[in-house]
């Protein structure tokens, strides 16, 4: 009788609800979990972008959506790369964190930055896409945690740290070159189009065509309703 109490006390408490979600240890609901809100629906939410893109009157700015857009892919890259190999990564775990962190960050700041839309949505099923990015930082800030608690077993604390600011650094830096290419891509293709030459309006709407996805195209609708030449509005049109 004794032993059999001294062997119920001594057994491990059941583990906290918050502490199993950053276990070292993944599940399967977990692995589900994070398939599901952090690739595919972030994926979807892209895709079926009604508004947030859409324009300036709206809460993110059309400019930005280069940025962010090449943002959320190197996070969901990570994501995929981190849940098919973290086994293997080791003390690469920390530029992964850092990414990955760094991805929860910015998915929860457009979380509350579309959160009107998103509440004002509810009475449509398209709506509820709008709180996708909560969900989503969650499964970052998760495998984020996962990371770096992975790589402090192979990596003195600097080079943890080091890490983790070269991960976010990576993450920021290359989207944001990429957003300053595009949008100057944008803008100079703009002032070609208002010039009186027909191979350097054909050489802008060629260049749109390959950056118009991701740039602010917005900018040649202000253009064009500024514009008081008709050839130059048909230009204008052409290339929106």
């Amino acid at each position: 009788m004794f032993e059999q109490e001294k062997t119920k006390n001594s057994a491990p408490e059941k583990w906290s609800f918050w502490r199993r979600q950053f276990a070292s240890n993944m599940t399967i609901p977990q692995l589900t979990y994070d398939v599901i809100f952090g690739i595919v629906l972030p994926v979807l939410c892209f895709i079926f972008d009604p508004i947030v893109f859409s324009g300036s009157e709206f809460v993110v700015h059309a400019q930005y959506k280069s940025f962010v857009y090449l943002f959320s892919a190197l996070s969901i890259v990570t994501l995929v790369v981190w849940l098919l190999t973290y086994r293997a990564l080791k003390s690469a775990g920390g530029i992964i964190a850092g990414i990955l962190l760094s991805g929860a960050g910015c998915s929860l700041l457009i979380g509350i930055l579309i959160l009107p839309l998103s509440l004002a949505g509810l009475m449509f099923i398209i709506g509820v896409l709008g709180f996708t990015p909560f969900f989503t930082a969650f499964v970052y800030l998760r495998n984020g945690v996962r990371a770096m608690k992975s790589s402090e077993s192979y990596v003195s604390h600097t080079k943890l740290v080091s890490s983790l600011l070269s991960g976010a650094f990576l993450v920021i830096a290359l989207p944001f070159a990429a957003y300053t290419i595009i949008n100057g891509m944008v803008s100079r293709s703009i002032v070609d189009l208002t010039k009186d030459e027909p191979q350097a309006v054909e050489n802008a709407i060629t260049r749109l065509k390959y950056v118009g996805w991701s740039g602010d195209m917005d900018k040649i609708v202000w253009a064009y309703s500024k514009e008081r030449d008709q050839l130059r509005k048909q230009n204008l049109a052409r290339a929106y």
